[in-house]
């Protein structure tokens, strides 16, 4: 993370904070929300991403 702090909650109900200069894994069950104004670098397949994002874009629609 390059700068800001997100704050990242599991499906077990933990939670961890990250600032700028952790670095960070994120497994399969989490959401996160941004504490303040944040810039990363994310590395991650691109195919599965792609499928991750499409689904915040339904998400999103779907609560609009």
């Amino acid at each position: 993370m390059i700068s800001g702090q997100l704050t990242v909650t599991y499906t077990d109900g933990s939670e961890e904070v990250d600032e700028g200069g952790d670095m960070y894994y994120w497994p399969p069950g989490h959401t996160v929300q941004a504490d303040e104004d944040t810039e990363v670098v994310m590395f991650s397949p691109q195919h599965e991403h792609g499928e991750v994002i499409d689904h915040m874009r339904n998400k999103m629609e779907e609560s609009a």
